[in-house]
């Protein structure tokens, strides 16, 4: 009956510890977190605990993006250029529109001689009729306001034009959104003051 009982004892006693071996290990107690909460973590730990060191460090970064933005408008380093004049199509768009002479290049200075010419009606009038004071305004309005309308017309060719280019030359990569926009935008501005700044000679094969 001993014997029996031993033999009992110590065949439990080796189940227990083979149920502890064999137990599974036991968790690290809290839930991993998320990416999302990783990395807001990491925005946390990256901040300063002086507000006002925190504050020096960001306009640095913003004094030293707009700097690189700047630089960027003059190359045309695509790496911090602005949004709006990223991606192949508008760097394509920017190209062909600089490559050659438009119409719409001469709409700010006219309009700039309509408003010279409605004072100069003004001082006219003294020496000379109402009617060829008026008669001179209307011939400059009407030519600006035709000039403008031209120049509409010349960038909706343009806009085409440049996407059946751009669509033989580059078939894998898309067109842009607010091509006629960008497009005229560019146009209408002078050479000299459009950024970012000219690229290519006119009269250039564009690629």
């Amino acid at each position: 009956m001993f014997g029996k009982q031993k033999s009992s004892e110590v065949t439990g006693n080796s189940a227990a510890s083979e149920k502890v071996v064999k137990s599974p290990k036991k968790g690290k107690g809290r839930p991993t977190p998320t990416r999302k909460q990783a990395e807001a973590a990491r925005r946390r730990d990256a901040i300063p605990a002086d507000r006002k060191l925190a504050k020096k460090l960001a306009k640095e970064r913003r004094d030293l993006a707009w700097q690189r933005q700047q630089e960027a408008l003059e190359t045309g380093d695509e790496r911090y250029l602005p949004a709006r004049d990223l991606g192949p199509a508008r760097r394509f768009i920017r190209n062909y529109v600089d490559a050659r002479w438009s119409f719409a290049e001469f709409v700010l200075p006219a309009m700039l001689l309509m408003f010279v010419a409605v004072f100069a009606v003004g001082l006219l009038a003294r020496y000379t009729s109402a009617a060829v004071a008026a008669n001179t305004l209307q011939v400059v309005t009407m030519g600006t306001y035709g000039l403008l309308l031209l120049s509409i017309v010349e960038s909706i060719w343009v806009v085409r034009k440049s996407r059946r280019l751009y669509e033989e030359k580059h078939p894998s990569k898309p067109w842009t959104r607010g091509a006629w926009f960008y497009t005229f935008s560019r146009m209408i501005m002078a050479r000299r003051w459009r950024k970012p700044n000219p690229q290519v000679e006119r009269g250039a094969s564009i690629k």
